[in-house]
């Protein structure tokens, strides 16, 4: 009886890690991958994170087009309120407003998807749901996502579930007509 016990807590504890979803760390060298599709496009997008101390700094890179940097001060990752989806120019530093984000929601709207499972962001008030949706995987791995749902059900985003960087992962029908995804990181 005492074997079968063991066994028993055994599968239990390996489902249970098993079951386990994908948080990654995002630090200093952190790279992501993703694909923007708009207007019938698909453009492929990388993101490098090269610090994020005072300000959060990335070079980003789209192929045949060319690199350059963001600039996301600590305040837009704390408050910012819309993301930045203008095209970037190869070559330049954009220093986004204190209100636009990059890749990410801001950590307030994160915070207030928490606490009562709505947000605001980009014009549009978003409300978690746990509505089944295809898994989204990096490495064979299911992140830990959140999914969120404009009041008008038009979009959609999936967030990292990681407060002190809540990247998107996925949209759907975003604001501008511009959709990521989230094809790795590294």
């Amino acid at each position: 009886m005492k074997k079968i016990s063991v066994l028993a807590i055994a599968l239990l504890s390996g489902i249970s890690v098993f079951a386990q979803k994908y948080v990654p760390k995002i630090d200093a060298g952190t790279q992501m991958g993703y694909t923007i599709s708009m207007n019938g496009e698909k453009i492929n997008f990388l993101l490098n994170v090269n610090s994020i101390a005072d300000s959060v700094k990335m070079t980003w890179e789209v192929s045949k087009y060319g690199t350059g940097t963001y600039v996301m001060a600590a305040k837009s990752l704390e408050d910012g309120k819309k993301m930045f989806m203008q095209a970037p120019q190869p070559d330049e530093v954009t220093k986004l407003s204190d209100a636009e984000t990059m890749a990410f929601i801001s950590k307030t709207a994160f915070k207030s998807m928490a606490k009562s499972q709505t947000m605001e962001f980009d014009d549009l008030t978003y409300t978690v749901t746990k509505a089944e949706t295809s898994p989204i995987k990096i490495d064979n791995k299911e992140l830990d996502v959140v999914h969120a749902i404009s009041a008008d059900g038009k979009n959609e985003m999936w967030i990292l579930n990681n407060p002190d960087f809540p990247l998107i992962c996925k949209t759907k029908n975003g604001t501008l007509g511009a959709d990521l995804t989230l094809n790795y990181i590294r």
